[in-house]
């Protein structure tokens, strides 16, 4: 079943960013989760679940760690507001930033911070015509949402393209462990995540919530 991710995103496990992020305005979301597009190489085979099995997530949970160095910065270009994208491929990369954002023109910045990011033809976001202008105003029609002042698309989990085979969900009727299969199509199925796993990871103080 797919559903939207609700605004809630937490992050098990040393997964961050670098120090330079974007300043939110209240009803933007800093990190919006990727979309649907080519099927990505490397991922085993999951096991056949019941589409029963399938729940609405609700709240996105990772347990990977954020490597450091180089990272993508998704920037709208109508006000310099900016925010961290996963490494996935060139690509992928450029359609996952107009996919986050497709009411307003962007581009891909990469580097350690936004201060040195720059675009593949090697452009710095310092350079950019409204670079930091979202610090200083609101820019009016300057949305990622047509029809909306402010904020970012919301997209379905199975679409996330940074979901990843061993990540966890919180779902309506408890916490699953992500399988991706590969091929022709890309899928995401889900199954139960035992209650002495949560407890592990620290997850069943959320869950009581």
């Amino acid at each position: 079943m797919r559903a939207n991710v609700a605004a809630l995103v937490v992050l098990v496990g040393a997964w961050t960013c670098s120090g330079a992020s974007a300043q939110q305005l209240p009803s933007d979301s800093a990190y919006a989760p990727t979309p649907s597009f080519s099927p990505m190489p490397g991922f085993g085979p999951a096991p056949d679940y019941e589409a029963a099995e399938r729940p609405r997530a609700r709240v996105y949970i990772t347990t990977r760690s954020h490597r450091g160095g180089q990272q993508n910065f998704c920037v709208r270009t109508c006000d310099g507001r900016f925010f961290p994208l996963p490494r996935v491929g060139e690509t992928a990369d450029v359609k996952a930033c107009e996919a986050a954002c497709p009411a307003a023109e962007v581009k891909l910045y990469s580097g350690s911070d936004i201060d040195s990011a720059r675009t593949e033809a090697g452009e710095t976001y310092k350079t950019l015509a409204n670079a930091f202008r979202f610090q200083r105003e609101m820019v009016p029609q300057c949305s990622c949402s047509a029809g909306a002042s402010t904020g970012l698309s919301p997209i379905a989990i199975e679409d996330d393209m940074t979901l990843r085979t061993g990540d966890i969900i919180a779902a309506d009727d408890g916490f699953k462990i992500a399988a991706i299969t590969s091929g022709q199509r890309r899928s995401v199925l889900f199954r139960p995540l035992s209650k002495a796993k949560a407890q592990a990871l620290g997850l069943a103080r959320l869950s009581s919530r």
